[in-house]
Order: structure tokens, then sequence, then C-alpha cells
């Protein structure tokens, strides 16, 4: 997707091929469904495909720094996955090529919608993904394009020039001799909060003036509130769905390719309450927190106790063992007291033999990370819920390179916590990994290492 000079209009697509008018540029804001008719190939792997480029997209934000170096990292993937040529190309690869490649766009988006909008976990997943791969895009595509498709979807951004700004805010002045051409949008302010953290807009009477150089953020910001919202209207009518027999099977199997997979327990019991001192070197930084507060304490508090209970359920802890592991843990109450406070029952629950007798899974780290943990509580995400000065001292404390610790912090304060993750496993074991998004895929990659 190299930029190219000249323009090609709308109507020279249309008089190309009259299907592109569905399809005017590389941009999508997918309001509306695919219609046509796809085969059961193409509908694996249409999907597939875009996942592998959702996954590289996911691993850009790890090992890039700018946007211009994520496009550069995705472009491969991109060319032999889900290529997307511009208007510019009509005349060298012809119409019918970018009308399959937008088609397939287009329909490989509704079918992940389908396969990720059933769980908080999944949706989470594709929204970050899908947003930051339509931000890309909308980078590379031409200004007039970027102009076009943001008048063709409604976004009803308000264009205000320099001289409205100057007379609104100083309305005795009768002109204004500056830059006649300056481009803002007005917005209100609570759609751009990043652009008001940073300082970057101008505010008046709760509307935040964005410059044009600015314009994406409003644009990606209305992309991804619609998305997130057509999950969910998606995710309710799923159950409702016809093709229970055919489409479920893979739907499922798609949800089940790149993302959090639920952690079931090791059954060949190798995994003893005494083996956890020295495999608790493998646990991710959030278990590794609980298990030194549960050392420094002797006590876990509930949310604690579930958090860390079933991610040693998902590395192979087996019931038996647990009860054990528990009881000499909370090493400063007699037995009477750890059965009457409900410590024993709380752990046969996590294995599902109390209550409602669910077999519960570990925590993933979009679960973990939505917690809020209150005083003197150690569960959560420490990338998430530390301050930067805490976070330091944590990883100070696992021996990681001042530098490294920067980075890493830096990431965190810019609410890329399973980034900050990922990227510090890289750093303790010297090697490079796809996302970690759930702590038990953490132990499992330390554990190989």
């Amino acid at each position: 997707m190299l930029k190219q000079k000249g323009r090609i209009s709308v109507q020279v697509l249309k008089k190309a091929d009259k299907r592109l008018e569905e399809y005017p540029t590389t941009l999508n804001f997918y309001h509306l469904p695919p219609t046509d008719q796809v085969t059961l190939f193409e509908f694996e792997t249409y999907s597939l495909d875009r996942l592998r480029v959702l996954k590289q997209v996911e691993n850009a934000r790890i090992r890039c720094k700018t946007d211009e170096e994520m496009i550069k990292f995705i472009e491969p993937c991109l060319q032999q996955y889900m290529d997307l040529k511009r208007n510019t190309r009509l005349q060298s690869v012809g119409a019918e090529v970018l009308y399959n490649e937008r088609r397939k766009d287009h329909i490989s988006h509704f079918i992940l919608r389908l396969a990720y909008c059933r769980t908080e976990d999944l949706r989470s997943w594709l929204l970050r993904q899908e947003t930051l791969l339509f931000k890309l895009r909308f980078m590379q595509e031409q200004q007039q394009d970027r102009h076009e498709f943001t008048e063709m979807n409604n976004l009803n951004i308000e264009q205000v020039s320099m001289d409205d700004i100057v007379r609104m805010l100083y309305p005795q002045y009768a002109s204004w001799d500056g830059t006649p051409n300056l481009l803002f949008y007005k917005t209100p302010f609570h759609q751009v909060p990043e652009l008001v953290a940073k300082r970057q807009v101008l505010l008046h009477r709760g509307n935040a003036f964005v410059a044009e150089q600015e314009r994406i953020v409003l644009v990606v910001n209305a992309f991804k509130q619609h998305l997130d919202e057509q999950l969910e209207i998606t995710a309710k009518a799923v159950p409702g769905l016809d093709e229970q027999d055919r489409l479920v099977p893979i739907l499922d199997s798609l949800s089940k390719q790149f993302v959090s997979r639920d952690y079931t327990p090791n059954q060949n019991g190798t995994v003893t309450h005494e083996s956890i001192p020295e495999l608790s070197k493998h646990f991710s930084p959030c278990m590794k927190h609980l298990y030194d507060a549960l050392q420094r304490d002797a006590h876990l508090k509930h949310m604690g106790r579930l958090q860390f209970g079933l991610f040693l359920k998902g590395i192979g802890l087996t019931l038996e063992e647990a009860m054990i592991f528990w009881r000499k843990s909370f090493n400063r109450m007699t037995d009477e007291e750890f059965q009457k406070k409900g410590y024993s029952y709380g752990v046969r629950y996590n294995y599902g033999m109390e209550g409602k007798r669910t077999n519960y899974t570990p925590y993933s780290c979009v679960k973990i990370i939505s917690t809020m943990p209150g005083p003197q509580e150690a569960h959560g995400c420490p990338f998430r819920h530390f301050s930067a000065e805490n976070l330091s001292s944590f990883l100070m404390s696992m021996r990681i390179k001042e530098s490294d610790c920067q980075e890493i912090v830096q990431k965190a304060q810019d609410h890329h916590y399973q980034i900050a993750c990922t990227r510090l496993f890289e750093v303790m074991h010297e090697t490079s990994v796809d996302a970690i998004d759930h702590p038990n895929q953490w132990f499992d990659l330390s554990i190989q290492k």
C-alpha cells in the first residue's frame, strides 16, 4: 500500500465497476453487513486471513513505538493476507481486483464479529485490534479520500475556521489576519479525552476544537464506539443463529485461534503444594505479587484467593493439593478457624465442588485488569493498578535494568498493560513472544524456556 500521486474519483470507479460504489475507498465503517453469498471455503479462509493480520497488529503494539513503525511492521502481512490497493491502482490492476479485495475485507470483518462477540474478553480483543488496524489504514489513505469518507459516514464533525475561533474568543476583533486556511473540528470534549490529557486541543464551553492534523482521533474514536456498540448487539443476536450445525463449530474454532484460552487443570498430578515455591519463579507478575503477599501476611482477601487459586488450578494443582497448600499458607490460624471462616469451602468452590458446582477457569488478563483492588487487597494487575513509583520498585526487585524498567513503566502509563507485561517477559527471558493475554500463558511460556 505505497503512497502514490494522483486520485481516482468515485464516478470513475463506478464506471469501471458498479459494484465499487459500495467500496469507494479502502476504508470501511462496516455499517451494513454483506449480502453476498459466501461459500464455506471463503468463510473459513477469509476469517483466518484476517485473524493473521489482527495478530500481527497486536504484535506491532509490542515491537513498535510509533504509528509509522507499525505500518512498516504489518505491511508484509497485509500484502499477503488482506491487501487493499488504493484507487490509484485502478488502471494497473483493474476494477475486479479492487472489488474482490474490499469484498474480502468487508466479509471477514463481519465473520469475526460473529466469532468474537460472545464474551467480554473476545470483544475487547477484537475491538483493540480492529481499531488500530482502521487507524493505520486511515493514515495511509489519501487526504481527499479521507475527507470524503468522513463526509459519507455522517460523523457530524463540524468544521471551524481559525477566523471563527478568533471571533468566538475575542469578539472585539473585527477581522483576523492570520492563516485563513487553518481548519479545526468542533466536538464535545469528552469525545477526545486523549487530546485533552495532552493539552492538544482548544477547550471552550464544553467543546474541544481539534486541529486538522488531529482529526484522525475523532474518526478513530467514532469507529471504536460504533464497533463496540455493534459487538454488543451481535452478542445478543448470535444465540438465535439459524446455522447452528454448520457455522457455530467454525465460529467456536475461530474464537480460539489467537486469544485467551480457558486453562483447565493438568491431570497428571505433577504439581504439588511442595513444588509451588520452586515453580513461583515462572509466575506472571500479578501472580508473583499475590504469592509474595500470601507468604508475607499468611492471608489473602477473597478476590486475591479467587484469582490466585484459579491460576494454581490452571497450572495443574489438584483439589487435594490445593487444600493442603492453602491450609499451610494460612498458618497463623487454627484448623477450626480455617473451616469456620469458609476458607475450605472457598477452595472447594473454585474446583466446582460447592455452590453452583461450576468448573471455573483461571482469570484472563482482561478480567484481571478490569477488577479494582481496595485497601489491603493484593489482586489485580500491577501494570494497571500500581502507581509508577510502585511499579518501578516492583520491577527493580525483579532485577530489571533501569532502561528496560523505564520503557515498561511508560507502556503501563500509556494504558498498554498487556504490552508492558509482554515486554517484561521478553526482557526476563531474553526472547521474543507474541502478546501475552493470560497469566497461565506466561507460566506455560516461562516453563518452556
